[in-house]
């Protein structure tokens, strides 16, 4: 059963958040996009779409940027460069 998404929200990562209407209920929850458990922060029913707003976005700000890993290419055209700028 797919429920009707009220609003979105980006992460610093690459995951959606979704916000949709509890069906038999009036209370707004949240999920990913793609699947799986949200963190502890965001679990549970909300009766408005203030507190959801609040919550996503306290969330959203207390994240940790998410750092990536660079490839092996990616590692080698680094240090060229900073080779070529040592010269």
């Amino acid at each position: 059963m797919t429920q009707e998404v009220i609003r979105s929200y980006k992460t610093k990562g690459v995951k959606e958040l979704q916000t949709y209407i509890q069906p038999g209920t009036s209370h707004y929850k949240l999920q990913w996009s793609d699947g799986g458990q949200l963190p502890y922060e965001l679990s549970g029913m909300y009766t408005s779409l203030n507190l959801v707003d609040t919550a996503v976005l306290t969330y959203i700000n207390t994240q940790k940027e998410e750092k990536k890993e660079l490839t092996a290419k990616e590692k080698y055209y680094a240090k060229q460069a900073k080779k070529s700028e040592e010269i």
